[in-house]
């Protein structure tokens, strides 16, 4: 069933089932085990790959609106859209050399690499980068790559907060470790 607090589970004429909208084609999306945040990778259509957060104690996404169509990442995209008020992206990244499809992750939580403990972890599908992302006391990202896997797919997250990466192109699943 729909639980009634949905955002839409009384509006007339939306779908009562909807959470959040304005998303192009959000490709992985997880809440922070810790701080109930939720975090979106979402692929562009033309140039710009995003990272959308929204907090917990902001309803964690309930009734947001992403600003797609109307929005490519921060940038206008159809004009003749309306899409205010909407969430900007935390983080944008352009099509550049091979960069074209985001894969979103999990915020670490796990205690094998501490150095990478509270970090946001995605990467792209077709150059295979993955990074770390951080957000400051001010509100200001700070991205470090931190290493390559072929195609990666998705992330996993198991029972202590590690994480695992996943491959299309090996089939294999990776655990996220320090680097030697």
């Amino acid at each position: 069933g729909i639980p009634g607090d949905n955002p839409f589970a009384n509006t007339a004429d939306a779908r009562p089932e909807i959470w959040s909208y304005g998303l192009r084609n959000p490709w992985k999306f997880s809440f922070d085990r810790l701080a109930g945040d939720l975090w979106i990778g979402d692929v562009g259509q033309d140039s710009t790959e995003e990272v959308n957060l929204v907090s917990a104690s902001d309803g964690a996404g309930s009734g947001a609106n992403f600003g797609w169509s109307a929005y490519e990442g921060k940038k206008r995209f159809n004009k003749d859209q309306n899409a205010d008020p909407r969430v900007n992206p935390l983080y944008t990244y352009q099509h550049r050399g091979e960069s074209a499809s985001i894969t979103g992750g999990y915020v670490y939580r796990g205690s094998a690499v501490p150095a990478m403990y509270g970090a946001y972890l995605f990467a792209d599908e077709v150059r295979g980068t993955v990074w770390a992302l951080r957000v400051d006391s001010k509100g200001k990202t700070h991205v470090a790559r931190i290493g390559i896997l072929e195609a990666p797919a998705g992330f996993g997250e198991d029972h202590d907060g590690e994480l695992y990466a996943l491959s299309f192109s090996t089939g294999g699943v990776y655990r996220v470790q320090a680097g030697t």
